[in-house]
């Protein structure tokens, strides 16, 4: 029982769109997909290895916070931790990074730490669920945070920190059973709700709240919660701050202040348009795909198949990442798409990876993962380095040796290692997904996996070079013979004259391959239809059946749309998924992967556009 139930809540790792219906798409979890080699397995191994335990140093801070907090609770003599609206996020991430590494590899030493910081988070909330380090101390700064708690939700991240918090404690108890931070989180959503919608006589004046976070992730957080706890409440609570959104409040100014900068334009129903701050933005479509999923309702996918149309057409960087105007880490207008200046974020790129996931989760069509795949590839991996102790918090499409771009240590505001960290170690969980009677092999990589259909297990083992090489084995061996359809991603650069869906970014020659894949089963090259981009084989499996797919890869130069001005007489350099940069270090200029560019050294110059 309880290991059908860990198998479960594993699914919802990744914020999918799955409703409970028996030919739901269910991702294959990624404790079930084991790396060989390859782009990725080297890749993890330097998670586990040093990215996790970096992180853990680098959350000294934040945890120590929580310990002078506990104190003060307890009466004890103590300084008092430092005003901060944020920082407890950034450990929360590093927390549900943690377990995530416990599932893959047990670690006596790390889970010491997750029990030994636990106990001082629970130590630290208040009797009633509440959970905020600088009102519980009474020591914040107002401007920031309001003076009293739950007064300044636009800024105060109150809500926002709560939703990692929930989301490490759901990855906690997955990894070990344990519900030490689940009943912490399981609390404070029991007050949230009360506080907000309900009405408490120690908040606000004993009247509901009733308003959204200004930076939504409790949202999303919530679905996860329902996942694992199967209660109604969870989901219920975040379907409420989604519809009022845009409702109850909405904001009256400039920059940070204006309506659009945490969509509180319009309501979610109505939103058409992919506006503001791109993180907060994309944590938000997240969570309206996972709602609208588990609910079995249609109530936000008219808003989300607009906005991500509008994503994709008008406010991606080639590297699939999003944000254009730093000033808000936000989007600009359509087609404002500027290299130099560009921000791209690196939790952007994270999100794009999971809202994509999440919209393809619910409706089994390629072009998500198309977009997925470039981000994941391009924005997201650019956001560490090789070694995996170094990051980047913005990704620039052009840099010189006077913007001194060089990968950092740690950050003040460190959101994006962790993020980037969660999301690697994850990684083995994007590859495939299936129904009763359907197996997606989304991501090409080095692994090996076994996925049960109907009672009979298949085992499935993956051979290649991908990204780097379009060629890829799959050898299928079911318990017993088995029917079922294989359905094998062929992306959009290989199938179209676009990079990626959406149009703004074309091939140069505006050609397709006569043959832009190869399909061969059991030696012989077979003929498919392409469904939603995926080659279908649907027959009768019988142990050591071996599929190969050669995807052809070709260098290409690309071209963006001529709305964007910044591009004009330019192109790209791709090949695959992956786009090529034009890196100068020490007057020697080679063109390499966007994603490692001044990899471990300082490089005086990158370009991904140059002139034709």
């Amino acid at each position: 029982m309880r290991k059908n139930l860990f198998l479960i809540v594993l699914m919802a790792i990744f914020i999918s769109c799955e409703t409970k219906k028996s030919e739901t798409i269910s991702p294959v979890a990624f404790t079930e997909v084991q790396l060989t080699g390859g782009f990725w397995q080297p890749r993890m191994q330097t998670e586990l290895d040093v990215t996790v335990p970096f992180s853990v140093e680098h959350s000294t801070p934040a945890v120590e916070r929580f310990r002078r907090c506990a104190a003060f609770r307890a009466g004890e003599e103590t300084p008092l931790p430092e005003p901060h609206r944020f920082i407890s996020s950034d450990l929360y991430k590093v927390m549900e990074g943690v377990a995530y590494s416990l599932m893959l590899r047990p670690d006596a030493k790390l889970e010491a730490f997750m029990d030994s910081t636990i106990a001082l988070i629970a130590a630290s909330q208040m009797p009633d669920g509440y959970l905020y380090i600088s009102h519980i101390c009474g020591n914040t700064y107002p401007s920031e945070m309001g003076p009293r708690p739950y007064s300044h939700v636009i800024h105060s991240h109150e809500l926002y920190n709560m939703g990692h918090l929930y989301e490490a404690a759901v990855a906690y108890y997955q990894a070990t059973g344990k519900t030490s931070l689940l009943d912490v989180a399981m609390k404070s959503a029991h007050h949230i709700n009360h506080v907000f919608f309900e009405g408490d006589p120690n908040y606000n004046d004993g009247k509901p709240v009733n308003q959204a976070p200004g930076h939504e992730e409790i949202e999303l957080a919530l679905c996860k919660m329902y996942r694992t706890t199967d209660d109604k409440f969870y989901l219920d609570l975040a379907q409420k701050f989604l519809d009022i959104r845009g409702v109850t409040f909405i904001p009256d100014g400039t920059g940070v202040n204006a309506p659009e900068y945490a969509q509180q334009h319009l309501p979610v129903r109505d939103q058409r348009e992919a506006v503001g701050h791109c993180v907060r933005a994309i944590y938000l479509y997240t969570g309206m795909a996972g709602v609208d999923a588990l609910t079995g309702n249609a109530d936000y996918t008219e808003a989300l198949h607009a906005v991500w149309k509008n994503l994709v057409s008008s406010r991606i960087h080639i590297t699939g990442g999003l944000g254009a105007d730093r000033r808000i880490e936000g989007f600009g207008e359509p087609y404002s798409l500027p290299n130099k200046e560009a921000y791209d974020e690196t939790c952007a790129a994270v999100a794009n990876v999971f809202f994509n996931q999440s919209m393809f989760l619910a409706e089994g069509d390629a072009r998500y993962w198309d977009v997925a795949e470039i981000s994941l590839f391009n924005n997201a991996l650019a956001g560490i380095s090789l070694s995996g102790d170094r990051f980047f918090y913005e990704n620039p499409l052009e840099a010189d040796s006077v913007d001194n771009v060089v990968r950092q240590e740690w950050f003040g505001c460190a959101c994006c290692p962790p993020n980037i960290s969660r999301l690697i170690l994850q990684s083995p969980g994007l590859m495939y997904s299936h129904t009763s009677d359907d197996i997606y092999v989304t991501l090409y990589a080095d692994n090996a996996t076994t996925i049960n259909l109907d009672g009979i297990a298949v085992a499935l083992s993956q051979t290649t070079d991908y990204p780097m090489d379009g060629k890829v084995r799959l050898e299928v061996t079911p318990t017993s013979a088995k029917r079922f359809a294989l359905r094998l991603r062929i992306p959009t650069w290989c199938r179209t004259t676009a990079f990626m869906p959406g149009e703004l970014y074309t091939f140069a020659d505006e050609t397709v391959c006569d043959n832009p894949f190869v399909l061969r089963l059991n030696g012989e090259e077979v003929q498919t239809n392409v469904e939603k981009g995926f080659a279908v084989i649907d027959r009768t499996w019988n142990a050591g059946d071996v599929v190969e797919l050669d995807l052809k890869m070709r260098d290409r130069e690309v071209v963006a749309d001529a709305r964007v001005k910044e591009d004009a007489g330019c192109v790209a350099h791709t090949r695959g998924p992956i786009v090529y940069c034009a890196e100068t270090v020490n007057g020697v200029t080679k063109e390499i992967p966007y994603f490692t560019w001044s990899n471990n050294k300082k490089a005086s110059s990158m370009k991904v556009w140059s002139k034709k």
